[in-house]
């Protein structure tokens, strides 16, 4: 929430912190700046203000639009400085050091977001020369981490995203449960339905329902199913009695954010072994969704599932990180602006991440099996509401069945 950013900034005794935009929006920008839409920018965050948007003069309105305080970046000499200077970053350092001194920003300055690297480094030294204090933030980012927990607006868009999402679901669900088992293939509309008619399917509407799909969704089956980041094989017939896995994450087109489910199906006769191993993942899967509550580690609830799944004799990576047999992934994220956000899950030192109330999860556990063609997960998103506990955000049912 934007309310906690100033608190962190305060914790690292950061008085002010600069986002830039250059060509690409990300989420750090898009977050600050109420989605303008501009191709280049800066957003300005001192603490105890308004974010301050620093444009361009074509796209005054389009600053204007997103209702913040605005300023022309050429009011800091940002077109003179690039003129009188042969160095990119001396140039820039210019310009925010101009910057800097009228907003009478005197303590500590911090850079966040999608930076050119290159760029920015260089410029951050040439600030120091003109005696600006730079905090380097060791890989920290502020805005990400006030990003964590959604305000009332925010979870209402995420629900929105999911609600379309499932309609992308079960248009899957439609043409498999009308799809006829004949032979090693399924029949629908009169012809051998492929994996690609699938892909084509949730592509379509995914963009009919206004979002976007900003990485090609995950749609596979047999063994592309036991690994799990497979985007499968669409010239592939589609196969009956086989896990096909839809693990789609789209991205609203209107305001950036994401959603993130993963459903496993199986078309004709369910094999014993398959039906096991996605009872045992559904189980693992109830357990933690059960058991989440604001207050508590993240990674207490990958923990939790590696002892379930370790406890039924197979392997995961907290036993062997090496592992593609078995759960070989974490329990989940945050999902936001970016598809994978804060909290971790992951059993690492680094990671201090707590559940907290107005977090936005994934729960996704999983078994894969490459050498025996099986693969299952399964995946709600959920948002952490008052009580403290996981609510899903998904309608549809968790069966192999569509």
């Amino acid at each position: 929430m934007l309310s906690d950013l100033d608190s962190i900034l305060r914790a690292h005794e950061i008085e002010a912190l600069i986002v830039p935009m250059h060509e690409a929006m990300h989420p750090s920008f898009r977050w600050l700046s109420r989605g303008a839409k501009l191709t280049k920018g800066f957003v300005v965050k001192k603490v105890g203000d308004e974010p301050l948007l620093i444009h361009f003069p074509m796209e005054r309105d389009e600053a204007a639009s997103a209702g913040l305080p605005t300023v022309s970046a050429l009011d800091f000499g940002h077109e003179r400085a690039h003129r009188e200077e042969s160095h990119a970053p001396r140039a820039l350092a210019r310009f925010f050091h101009n910057l800097i001194e009228a907003q009478s920003i005197t303590g500590s300055v911090a850079f966040a977001g999608n930076l050119p690297f290159e760029l920015y480094l260089e410029t951050a030294e040439e600030l120091e020369r003109l005696g600006v204090r730079i905090t380097r933030l060791g890989g920290l980012n502020p805005v990400q981490l006030a990003r964590k927990r959604k305000d009332a607006r925010e979870v209402g868009i995420i629900r929105s995203v999911g609600e379309r999402t499932e309609m992308v679901v079960d248009r899957v669900r439609e043409v498999l449960r009308g799809a006829r088992v004949d032979g090693s293939h399924l029949i629908h509309d009169g012809r051998v339905l492929k994996l690609g008619d699938l892909k084509s399917l949730v592509s379509a509407e995914i963009v009919r329902l206004g979002m976007v799909e900003d990485h090609e969704t995950i749609l596979s089956q047999g063994r592309d199913a036991a690994i799990p980041h497979s985007r499968g094989d669409a010239a592939a017939d589609v196969v009956p009695s086989v896990p096909i896995v839809l693990d789609i994450f789209p991205m609203d087109a209107a305001t950036g954010y994401f959603f993130d489910t993963t459903r496993t199906f199986c078309v004709g006769e369910i094999p014993g072994e398959l039906a096991t191993i996605h009872g045992l993942v559904l189980e693992a899967f109830t357990i933690a969704a059960d058991a989440v509550r604001a207050g508590t580690r993240a990674s207490a609830y990958q923990h939790m599932v590696c002892d379930f799944f370790e406890k039924h004799g197979y392997a995961t990576i907290r036993a062997n990180p090496a592992t593609t047999d078995g759960y070989v992934h974490g329990l989940g994220h945050g999902v936001g602006l970016d598809v994978h956000e804060r909290p971790s899950f992951a059993i690492v030192p680094s990671n201090q991440d707590e559940v907290e109330v107005g977090d936005i999860i994934t729960i996704e556990p999983g078994l894969y099996f490459p050498e025996r063609g099986i693969g299952v997960r399964i995946e709600d998103t959920f948002h952490v509401d008052d009580s403290g506990r996981a609510v899903t955000l998904c309608h549809g049912n968790r069966g192999l069945e569509p």
